[in-house]
């Protein structure tokens, strides 16, 4: 598996697509944050700037950035980089030159797992300086009082690397397949979830969508409208934790074990 993963990694160091879009992830996670130092206050629920950067509550604001930097630069290179690949023929390659139709497969499971997992250990490491600089006593259970979100901001890029492999996996062609992978998770499910399935059913299934309980492992830290959704709807806005971890690794799952690539001639 590793020497899969180099050899995914060589190719990848030599896309210029590559290096763009891990520059914006590392520039931008760090940088929006901060970019709150600019501002007087927050507007509701947030208010004061000063919950952005200390500990605990560092982390939801942090994660909830890289959730939405995750989906964009993570997710849109997963799908870029599967087309490029049918473009050029490499993946065609590869099984001329000895490998295996697992070993291709291997090869993009193990890559997208190591980048997502590199992406976390900078996410734990930008909320770890940050922290550290903003928060005036630190001790060590205040810093990792919210440490649960780690697992769960690794469970996330995996999850939107996954989408995009599938969806690049199945489409092929790069301009399609990016604008798929963009409109099905920006507009295609929240409609469907919010005009269609909540006037039919009002009911707390309406959350149990693949990219929503992805995006409900680090939610959007709103808990005046989220209380006013419950006043409203009778059930949260968001999954708990829990829900949303299990939801997802159901679909992650389901998606690795259908029929894929692999499997066809």
């Amino acid at each position: 598996m590793l020497q899969l993963i180099q050899t995914e990694w060589l190719k990848w160091n030599k896309q210029l697509i590559f290096r763009i879009v891990t520059a914006f992830y590392l520039v931008l996670l760090p940088g929006l944050l901060l970019l709150g130092k600019r501002l007087p206050e927050l507007p509701p629920p947030v208010g004061t700037t000063e919950v952005l950067y200390i500990f605990p509550t560092i982390w939801n604001y942090q994660g909830y950035i890289g959730g939405w930097l995750c989906f964009f630069f993570l997710g849109f290179f997963s799908v870029i980089s599967i087309t490029m690949e049918f473009n050029n023929r490499t993946l065609r390659q590869n099984i001329i030159n000895g490998w295996s139709r697992q070993d291709v497969f291997l090869a993009k499971i193990g890559s997208v797992g190591a980048l997502s997992l590199l992406a976390t250990l900078y996410y734990v490491l930008c909320v770890l300086i940050i922290g550290y600089l903003n928060t005036d006593v630190v001790y060590l259970s205040k810093v990792f009082q919210e440490a649960s979100i780690i697992p769960r901001y690794f469970l996330m890029c995996f999850s939107y690397m996954t989408f995009g492999l599938m969806i690049g996996f199945l489409v092929k062609r790069t301009v399609i397949a990016v604008f798929l992978y963009l409109i099905y998770i920006m507009m295609l499910e929240p409609a469907w979830r919010w005009g269609v399935h909540r006037n039919m059913w009002e009911h707390k299934s309406m959350h149990f969508y693949p990219m929503n309980a992805v995006e409900d492992l680090i939610p959007a830290p709103l808990s005046p409208i989220a209380e006013e959704f419950v006043e409203q709807a009778g059930f949260s806005l968001f999954l708990t934790p829990n829900e949303a971890i299990i939801t997802t690794l159901v679909y992650t799952c389901l998606l690795y074990t259908s029929p894929s690539p692999r499997d066809r001639g």
